[in-house]
């Protein structure tokens, strides 16, 4: 099982940090230093999906090399996600912009966008047969249907 696929200490996937990515030092890998940069995005960019849209499981993968981000909303897919160009981007702007991805990923699936929400509304979506939410406009099977 990969690292990314193994359930950390709170039940939940996702990749434990290991090192203390708060500090970037010139003698380092440019691989630790990648990492570190990564970290340091996804955190900001989580911080503003948090604030904005509270009481959902949101992910954030970033990779620099490839100038990506993708903002996933894991209680409803963990298979899709929102892709966002870092391209020309500053973290203020793909803060913003991983905030508006967040908002068209719960109104595609007919979530509501209100700070207040009920957590407990995600396990009564209809769901396919891997687990994945079924967005009212898709065509995917669901579990029982023939």
């Amino acid at each position: 099982m990969s690292k990314l696929a193994r359930p950390t200490s709170s039940g939940r996937f996702g990749r434990d940090i290991t090192d203390d990515y708060n500090e970037i030092s010139i003698f380092e890998l440019s691989g630790v230093k990648r990492a570190k940069l990564e970290m340091w995005i996804a955190k900001n960019i989580g911080t503003a999906l948090v604030k904005y849209y509270p009481n959902r499981e949101w992910g954030v993968r970033v990779d620099v090399e490839g100038r990506m981000v993708i903002i996933t909303c894991d209680s409803i897919s963990l298979k899709k996600g929102y892709h966002i160009h870092m391209a020309d981007r500053n973290l203020n702007e793909l803060c913003a912009r991983s905030v508006q991805a967040a908002g068209e990923i719960l109104e595609r699936h007919g979530i509501s966008r209100n700070k207040a929400f009920d957590a407990d509304i995600l396990e009564t979506l209809k769901r396919d047969w891997d687990g994945e939410v079924v967005a009212n406009d898709s065509d995917a099977r669901i579990s029982g249907a023939n």
